[in-house]
């Protein structure tokens, strides 16, 4: 809110104390007049309540309109591509009158158009993480997108669940294998034609090469193992919530600022086996606030 608002309102409210048939002497009561003067330059001094508490995160905000209610985020400013990309799209309307496409119970609402265009990963983590309530950018896995490029029109927010200290240390564990099993399976894609031809000549040489490359995936994830959940990462995990299984893979570019209630609810409609809602939930504009 401006300095010049927080002023209006302080004025008014402080005329609103008046009794009903005193308020037409306000200006020739002039001790009034002198309090009101001192109330607002103490309102002035103390301006910290009025100051926009979400300056830090970032300075633009988005009015999602849904179905089911409003929903407002902040945009990230040091993820400037996904800034950027996210203005342009609900300046040209692509995203109004789209569905929900996505939710996942526990995890995440997705929505968003259709389209090929892709922008470059600008995953700052740990600093943004999957918290409840972070805006972030869908993306095709990386076997095909090692780049870990974001779809430029598909995005979901968070709804996540709570999580324990120790529910997170298993899980780093479950994440660590999981990386040394996706990078076993890339380096099979890499050598397909020699692993066919020694499964059909060699039996012992086939098996050989695929000890090799388990050793390969396992050194590689051993020299750059997932990061540590960090204490403010365990505390809000523990607070609030949030899918830390997709820390650092995908670029989180905002956050939810107003009407998290809304996000939840969308997050709790029966869906069916591809996870798609039962009930339909349109995003019915979404608006750049200047």
């Amino acid at each position: 809110m401006r300095k010049e608002d927080c002023i209006l309102l302080f004025r008014q409210w402080m005329k609103s104390l008046l009794p009903p048939n005193n308020r037409c002497m306000v200006k020739k009561n002039k001790s009034y007049s002198a309090i009101l003067s001192a109330a607002t330059l103490v309102a002035i001094i103390g301006l910290g309540s009025c100051k926009d508490k979400y300056a830090h995160i970032g300075q633009t905000e988005v009015l999602i309109e849904t179905s089911e209610g409003d929903i407002r985020v902040r945009l990230y400013d040091d993820t400037p591509l996904h800034r950027d990309n996210f203005i342009r799209y609900a300046r040209e309307g692509a995203f109004d009158g789209v569905v929900f496409n996505r939710i996942v119970p526990e995890m995440a609402i997705q929505a968003g158009g259709h389209d090929t265009v892709s922008v470059p990963a600008e995953i700052v983590y740990p600093k943004h993480f999957h918290k409840q309530g972070a805006l972030a950018a869908a993306r095709e896995p990386d076997s095909i997108n090692p780049e870990r490029r974001s779809n430029a029109l598909q995005w979901y927010i968070v709804t996540g669940k709570k999580h324990t200290s120790a529910e997170l240390a298993e899980l780093k564990a479950v994440l660590y294998e999981a990386k040394v099993a996706a990078l076993f399976d890339r380096l099979q894609r890499e050598h397909a034609e020699e692993i066919a031809s020694l499964k059909a000549t060699d039996h012992a040489a086939h098996q050989a090469l695929l000890n090799q490359l388990q050793v390969e995936a396992e050194e590689a994830i051993a020299a750059n193992p997932p990061r540590p959940f960090n204490e403010v990462q365990k505390q809000a995990y523990a607070k609030i919530g949030g899918a830390p299984h997709l820390d650092g893979e995908y670029t989180v570019f905002g956050e939810v600022v107003e009407g998290m209630p809304i996000a939840l609810r969308i997050g709790r409609t029966p869906v069916d086996a591809k996870e798609h809602p039962r009930k339909i939930i349109t995003i019915k504009r979404v608006t750049v606030k200047e």
